[in-house]
């Protein structure tokens, strides 16, 4: 794929060490690697694209041993893993991961290092994002969720590190690197133990896999047994010289920008999360997240949470939503307006940039987003008021 110099000069040291990390796979028992191209895309990416022959509907794409897949358990036996899990008060399997992906990056004996060595100098997540690049974040649950990622991390390295002493030492820096990876890398357990829960467990790593860039209603099978994990396309198949893509599944934006750094334009699965604080008995409730979707539909838990705020606005043996006065409707319409009026004052930038590309589009993707979804409600509301 043909990219400006300047972009192919700064992509071609990790292109490089791509090919590498392709080479120990394939040295481990890896398969369907050799039909490949590892490629620079025209953001300065790197991406997979299939040979003259394509693949066809079902085939594999290629197929790599579990042994090559880093996940918590797996540094949880490392040295380092066994130093963090003998502390007093331990850190959580994930950060332990982190540390382990930190020290084998730079551990040419590490027997991930291959693959370590491979992946991106700067991690896409929006934690790791410049402070430059958070400002235009301020004031948003992205922005929120982002700072406390880094402070609680932050937090955890200095008490970690100054229990392991400096056998261990690694920059925090390094260690919101490792985080941002894990994060917009990281696959379902079950790839490699079908018994593992289908939600809410540390994911693994899968070397060359994680490389397949994102492509909307992408058709992509996943296949693992224990011994090895494989992708096979979809019922169309691949044609040749085309990118291979993967789905990262119908996330919202702020799902995406947490992850992964992007975002998608006019994104169907984009949400507001609605937080309410009630007065409740002799103080106050704080009630949510409430997820407000586009065209002004609100969700049945909202209005049992309006209707009752002393109750659980979960729990409810009835599918229609109770009957609220005026008065909370108001107050819903209120609270709305003030959490919209940032991204009205927004509007005329985040169109313009909107236009543009990279991490300020994306942000600007994700604004509109949340601006749409709180007009929608907004209308909806004062629809009902008459």
């Amino acid at each position: 794929m043909d990219v400006p110099e300047a972009k192919r000069a700064k992509r071609e040291p990790r292109l490089d060490v791509v090919a590498r990390m392709l080479d120990w796979l394939i040295a481990a028992g890896a398969t369907g690697l050799d039909a490949i191209k590892v490629q620079a895309t025209p953001d300065g990416g790197v991406g997979v694209a299939s040979g003259d022959a394509g693949i066809a509907p079902g085939e594999a794409i290629a197929s790599i041993p579990a042994t090559c897949v880093m996940s918590v358990g797996r540094s949880a036996a490392s040295a380092v893993g066994r130093a963090c899990n003998a502390l007093s008060s331990p850190p959580s399997p994930e950060y332990v991961l982190w540390l382990d992906m930190a020290l084998g990056r730079r551990d040419e004996s590490h027997a991930s290092h291959p693959y370590l060595a491979a992946l991106p100098r700067d991690a896409p997540d929006v934690a790791s994002w410049t402070a430059e690049e958070l400002a235009s974040l301020a004031g948003t649950d992205v922005g929120a969720a982002a700072a406390d990622a880094n402070e609680v991390l932050a937090a955890e390295h200095e008490r970690i590190h100054a229990l392991l002493g400096p056998a261990y030492e690694v920059p925090l820096e390094e260690m919101r690197w490792a985080r941002g990876c894990y994060l917009s890398r990281r696959f379902p357990p079950r790839l490699l133990d079908a018994e593992a829960p289908s939600a809410g467990a540390p994911g693994v790593l899968l070397p060359f896999f994680d490389l397949l860039n994102h492509g909307k209603g992408t058709e992509i099978e996943w296949r693992g047994d224990g011994q090895s994990v494989a992708f096979a396309a979809g019922a169309d198949g691949i044609e040749a010289q085309a990118e291979i893509f993967n789905n990262y599944g119908s996330k919202a934006n702020d799902e995406l920008l947490l992850a992964h750094g992007f975002a998608l334009q006019n994104n169907e699965h984009d949400r507001f999360a609605l937080k309410m604080t009630v007065a409740s008995g002799d103080g106050r409730r704080t009630l949510g997240p409430f997820y407000l979707r586009r065209g002004g539909d609100f969700p049945r838990a909202l209005w049992r949470a309006l209707a009752d705020p002393t109750g659980d606005p979960v729990s409810s043996d009835s599918d229609s939503p109770p009957e609220i006065d005026a008065e909370a409707v108001e107050v819903l319409l209120a609270t709305l307006e003030r959490k919209l009026a940032p991204f009205k004052r927004s509007e005329i930038a985040d169109a313009k940039a909107a236009l543009g590309a990279g991490r300020s589009a994306s942000v600007a993707f994700y604004r509109n987003g949340q601006r749409e979804i709180l007009e929608d409600a907004v209308e909806a509301l004062r629809s009902m008021l008459g």
